[in-house]
């Protein structure tokens, strides 16, 4: 099985958080587009409009190799220039509303993606099958995808941050590379914690956080209703996103995480180094449902994910073969 990315194979939908208003200094712009990445995009209205960067908002960034719908925000007086240059980009603008402030990151309540696999022979369709359901059953590891990590010298850029060595004037690039550093941390622990069979089961002493409100709360003892919570996608273990002011988990779940730690030579009472807050991330996000579809020798998928999890690790997860772009495209 393999996949093959580009805009005719994956398509990505943002899922609003929220409708705006229809009044207010900022306008939301919601984009269809292709062959070209946020980044990209966000870079040539701020250049064309003559905008600050703080000007512009989105909720989350988008692949450059997808077709993909997303909402932007800017300032309303360049409503008219705004619309004119997307389309002079090639994008075609699906709606636009007023609101009183300014889209966030984060602020969404997912995406939703559609894929189309390449079949090779054998009992593919079987096999997918069988993966989807037992992702559904058991919920989706939540490991940042490989694209997280495009940028390999932002590894040990982002553990000097951590270890309070910066480059002079480089602040932007710094928060950058903790953030891929500390998306490296949280999936050590999470391939740790599946190696030793303590996925998606929670330990003494882990930080749980409820899918429905966010709620978290220290599973102090781990007896059968909470096993149950866990098992019905309820609740899930969380997982670090390293930071000093982070909430920490207790026990063993804390010894684990403080073993992460030191096998890059940190130690917890050095986080605030980094001036990163840092955060709990879900161990395991829910992917209920999972369409498939199967025409010929190709295998269609249409699934939704909360913020910030990847449609790359769900097509791990199911053993699809996935092959990088062979085309040069705009960033």
């Amino acid at each position: 099985m393999r996949f093959r990315q580009s805009p005719a194979t994956f398509t990505v939908e943002e899922l609003p958080l929220f409708a705006p208003s229809g009044r207010g200094d900022h306008l939301y712009l919601t984009v269809r587009r292709s062959g070209m990445s946020t980044p990209f995009l966000l870079r040539e209205l701020q250049r064309r409009l003559r905008l600050k960067e703080e000007d512009l908002g989105c909720a989350g960034m988008k692949d450059r190799d997808a077709l993909s719908v997303q909402t932007f925000s800017l300032p309303r007086h360049a409503a008219r220039q705004a619309e004119r240059v997307l389309r002079d980009l090639g994008c075609e603008v699906l709606s636009a509303a007023q609101h009183p402030h300014k889209l966030r990151t984060g602020k969404l309540a997912g995406n939703r993606f559609s894929i189309r696999i390449e079949l090779e022979g054998g009992d593919e369709e079987g096999a997918l099958a069988e993966g989807c359901r037992r992702i559904e059953a058991d919920g989706l590891a939540n490991a940042f995808g490989p694209q997280r990590f495009a940028d390999g010298s932002a590894i040990e850029e982002g553990r000097r941050t951590f270890l309070g060595i910066r480059r002079p004037g480089a602040f932007r690039r710094s928060r950058f590379a903790v953030s891929v550093f500390q998306a490296l941390l949280f999936n050590e622990l999470l391939a740790l914690r599946r190696a030793r069979g303590l996925w998606p089961w929670p330990l003494p002493g882990d930080l749980m956080k409820r899918h429905d409100s966010g709620g978290e709360f220290v599973a102090e003892e781990v007896d059968e209703p909470l096993r149950s919570r866990v098992a019905q996608l309820e609740i899930s273990p969380t997982g670090p996103i390293f930071g000093g002011k982070m909430a920490r988990p207790e026990g063993e779940a804390w010894r684990l995480e403080c073993g992460i730690l030191a096998s890059h030579g940190l130690t917890p009472g050095g986080l605030g180094a980094s001036r990163v807050p840092g955060t709990r991330r879900f161990l395991r996000v829910p992917a209920d449902p999972i369409a498939l579809t199967v025409e010929r020798d190709a295998a269609f998928l249409s699934f939704e994910l909360p913020p910030g999890s990847y449609a790359s690790v769900l097509l791990e997860e199911l053993g699809v073969e996935v092959i990088p772009p062979d085309r040069p495209q705009r960033e």
